[in-house]
């Protein structure tokens, strides 16, 4: 009994322990009385605000842009750390927000395990769902990006959208397997709550909603060249589109009120302006001209040497699930998804390096599938490479 249940829940319990595993090494001697950088203060500025006034943001910053002030637009993230802290403090009052922010990115940063885990299993099995965990906590440049006592909002940036993804990735192989019945129509609303959380969550949005609707078309056209009939593809299709739709139009009525429909044509042209992120064309002076993990590559060979051997790694397991396919028709979603999830990141770190620690997710899990391709051959699991 004790050792089924140990069969059935042992990726439970390792998510556990890779979580905790995960903030322990973020806050490993942490013994300043202050946080990390500057960006942490702008962060801890607007959470002070909102626990100062009742959970509430004022809608004006007056230490920016002398002497009128500027607006505040505030994001998710914020929101969260405050609310977070409210709550926390109940049991705690003796707590300062600064403490708490010592302790909120390391655990806000560790629980992208839990969406890894899932997409990793959806695409592959659950041994890659695990592996893809630990892959993506303990990846260097994630962990230097969500330190302890460092509360920017890279932590949120990378969580919202593995759990936007997590939620397409249930909705899709629901609608695979049952059709869009009711059910289906929950997930997709579900979905389109989360992707508005994104939207509040981060200026570079956009890239989730082309990941998903990509990825999408991708099917599409993998059915048409497969059916070679227009009309029978746009039948299997149809129920994916309409999912999409319910998705798209769930999460802009929920963030239209606050940022108006000009945010619908911003979900379009994001990809074909956001390098102007450097441009000297708005408010001056624009100091991003001068970040330097905003600057450019200079070439793809930068872009692999940032992310070292996990580049080629994920190179190895896409020629594998490519082998797969081409033999047995194996893993036609996990290609498409991967490979598209790999590609947006490659073309947002061209216009600047700070992009790159995108790459970290699919390389995670793109490594994790094939080192559990490798596990499964030594145990037996699969007798050939290709199955």
């Amino acid at each position: 009994m004790r050792t089924n249940a140990i069969k059935n829940y042992w990726p439970v319990i390792a998510i556990f322990l890779i979580i905790l595993l995960g903030v322990s090494v973020r806050v490993m001697d942490y013994k300043w009385s202050y946080l990390r950088n500057i960006d942490s203060y702008n962060f801890y500025s607007e959470m002070e605000n909102i626990v100062q006034n009742n959970g509430k943001l004022s809608t004006t910053d007056e230490l920016k842009l002398a002497p009128y002030g500027s607006g505040r637009g505030g994001n998710i993230f914020v929101y969260l750390g405050s609310y977070s802290y409210m709550f926390f403090r109940i049991f705690a009052p003796a707590v300062q927000l600064w403490q708490f922010l010592i302790w909120f990115p390391a655990v806000l940063a560790s629980l992208m395990a839990i969406p890894m885990y899932f997409i990793g299993r959806i695409l592959y099995d659950r041994k890659a769902g695990v592996l893809a965990a630990f892959f993506i906590i303990f990846d260097i440049p994630v962990i230097t990006r969500t330190l302890g006592g460092d509360p920017d909002n890279d932590a949120i940036v990378l969580l919202m959208p593995l759990i936007l993804l997590t939620a397409f990735l249930i909705t899709y192989k629901h609608i695979q397997s049952h059709g869009f019945n009711k059910k289906a129509g929950i997930y997709s609303a579900i979905t389109g709550t989360f992707f508005a959380a994104w939207i509040f969550s981060w200026g570079g949005f956009w890239y989730m909603a082309w990941l998903m609707v990509g990825f999408i078309a991708l099917v599409a056209i993998t059915k048409l060249i497969s059916y070679r009939n227009v009309k029978k593809t746009f039948h299997e299709m149809r129920k994916y589109f309409i999912s999409l739709l319910a998705i798209f139009s769930v999460a802009f009525l929920i963030v239209i009120p606050q940022f108006g429909p000009v945010i619908i044509s911003a979900t379009i042209t994001g990809p074909f302006q956001f390098g102007d992120i450097k441009a000297e064309t708005g408010e001056f002076p624009n100091v991003y001209i001068s970040v330097a993990e905003l600057q450019a590559p200079s070439g793809p060979q930068e872009i692999i040497q940032r992310t070292g051997l996990s580049f080629f790694v994920m190179i190895l397991s896409l020629g594998y699930l490519f082998y797969s396919f081409a033999k047995k028709r194996h893993h036609s979603d996990t290609i498409i998804l991967l490979a598209i999830w790999f590609v947006g990141p490659f073309i947002a770190t061209i216009v600047a390096v700070r992009f790159s620690i995108l790459f970290s997710a699919p390389i995670a899990v793109g490594s994790a599938i094939l080192f559990s391709k490798i596990a499964r051959l030594i145990t037996g699991e699969d007798a050939k490479f290709e199955d």
